[in-house]
């Protein structure tokens, strides 16, 4: 009996482990270590919000302090373990990504730079001209900090960059060394970020219309080279979300967009039309395991898809994420989603029998007598919309239609019908050519020479998603080179600009 207790206790410690151990990376729940690269401005935000994490999550956050420029040539050295990189100004992230560091970037908050002077004023200062007063002190940060960069970019068109370069007291390399020198009074004014001013009490801050065109976005970016990117963009997730990272910001003086509501695994729905699936269904896989979320995707007949959406809006049940078979049914949902984008375009076809028994060679040759034609339902897909919106354009409807033998939601069941039909029970089908793909060497595939035979996919967020910024990785993911390459393997034409760095 006592060794029965000893193998039922032993046994539930390893289904224990294997529980834990499946969690895995994905979950962010073991217990392991982040690095962050960190601009200095953050760091009294990231370090109570990497405190709560590590409670929350038994992950811990080390971080390295130092200017944005300095992080970023930082950051280029070799053999770096870093996981993330938090940036006062995104012109870095940019430069990052196109340096291929950085794979996703996640916006965390808006600074603006501006003048510091201690609490009441003593010197009146009033603006930018008012630093070049006599007897005055003034420090800077070089461009090795953002604000510097900021700074030279808003006065040096006039000038004034030059001239503080000439009077400054002291430059410094990080933002919060400014802030502490006027603290001090070792100098009159400095200029520094607004949230600098508002982790010191000490301080107010002076705006000038010159610096409050610089207003600039601090974002995050994921390392592309990080060994634990599911754990960082965990983290990336929660320091950017709406109720746990972004309000800690907020107390600490920082403007910050709305971010997307905390979830531990978040649930990314996706409605597609079923001709997009062959270029996106890899993207997908790799998606939901670098981000470590799962994402439920539906595929189906636009206009099938669009008329569920209706009774679905304002509910959870709303896709985050829809892509469209063709530009006509992402216009028929445009209330509901934020601008859409271009993706790529295919052309629609016509698919014959391998031999071509009826040596079809366009559209006319459809209304021949005795032809037994399979098209796209028009009240459930886009291909059966476009199908007679062609054949009505090009004059061949009345022709044509007529022979329509076969409807089907999908163009999937019309290319069966000519690779694998035994009673070859019908002759000729019109489907995109991006259809096609895994049976051109069984079929012949008939071009059609007319303009409007050509269907083109954008894709959207939906305005009601909780998650949109997850929902704009995504899109970055579909729209990037990797996902170009699939798209243009499958018989689909590239029309969306591709987005750096993304993997």
């Amino acid at each position: 009996m006592k060794s029965s207790r000893v193998f039922l206790v032993s046994g539930l410690m390893v289904l224990a482990l294997i529980y834990l151990m499946s969690r895995g990376d994905n979950q962010g729940e073991s217990i392991g270590t982040l690095r962050i690269f960190c601009a200095a401005n953050m760091s009294t935000s990231v370090e109570k919000i990497a405190e709560k994490y590590r409670d929350e999550y038994k992950v811990t956050i080390e971080a390295d302090y130092a200017g944005t420029g300095t992080l970023l040539t930082k950051l280029q050295l070799p053999k770096q373990q870093v996981d993330l990189y938090l940036a006062a100004d995104d012109f870095y992230i940019h430069k990052a990504r196109k340096l291929g560091l950085v794979a996703e970037s996640l916006p965390v908050a808006f600074m603006t730079p501006v003048i510091a002077v201690k609490k009441g004023n003593p010197k009146g200062i009033s603006k930018v001209e008012d630093l070049f007063g006599e007897g005055l002190k003034v420090a800077i940060c070089s461009e090795a900090a953002a604000v510097g960069r900021s700074a030279r970019r808003a006065l040096g068109e006039n000038g004034q960059w030059a001239r503080l370069q000439k009077v400054k007291e002291v430059e410094k390399t990080t933002v919060t060394d400014l802030a502490e020198d006027v603290k001090l009074g070792a100098v009159d004014a400095a200029i520094v970020w607004d949230s600098t001013v508002a982790m010191f009490p000490e301080l107010e801050a002076v705006r000038d219309p010159l610096l409050d065109k610089e207003r600039v976005n601090v974002t995050l970016g994921v390392v592309s080279s990080s060994q634990s990117p599911s754990s960082a963009l965990r983290f990336a997730r929660y320091l950017v979300s709406e109720d746990k990272g972004l309000p800690v910001f907020r107390e600490n003086g920082f403007e910050t967009p709305k971010g997307d509501s905390w979830e531990e695994i978040p649930d990314l729905l996706i409605w597609s039309g079923g001709v997009n699936k062959l270029a996106i269904e890899e993207s997908i896989k790799e998606f939901q395991e670098r981000e470590g979320i799962k994402v439920t995707t539906v595929w189906g007949g636009c206009g099938t898809l669009t008329a569920q959406m209706k009774p679905r809006w304002n509910t959870p049940n709303f896709p985050d994420v829809y892509f469209s078979c063709d530009r006509v049914y992402m216009d028929n949902v445009k209330p509901w989603y934020l601008p859409s984008e271009d993706v790529s375009e295919t052309d629609m076809v016509i698919l014959v029998p391998k031999d071509n028994p009826h040596k079809i060679r366009g559209l006319e040759d459809l209304g021949a007598d005795g032809i037994r034609l399979g098209v796209a339902d028009p009240d459930m897909s886009a291909l059966g919309r476009l199908t007679v919106d062609l054949l009505k354009k090009a004059g061949l409807y009345e022709k044509v239609y007529s022979k329509v033998g076969l409807k089907t939601p999908t163009a999937i069941t019309l290319v069966q019908q000519i690779v694998i039909s035994g009673d070859k029970s019908l002759d000729a089908v019109v489907v995109y050519l991006a259809n096609t793909h895994k049976v051109r060497d069984e079929v012949t595939i008939v071009k059609i020479n007319h303009p409007a035979a050509l269907a083109k996919q954008p894709i959207a967020v939906s305005r009601i998603s909780k998650r949109p910024h997850l929902a704009r990785r995504f899109i970055d993911k579909i729209l990037s080179p990797a996902s170009q390459e699939r798209f243009e393997k499958v018989g689909f034409r590239w029309q969306a600009e591709g987005k750096e760095g993304n993997k």
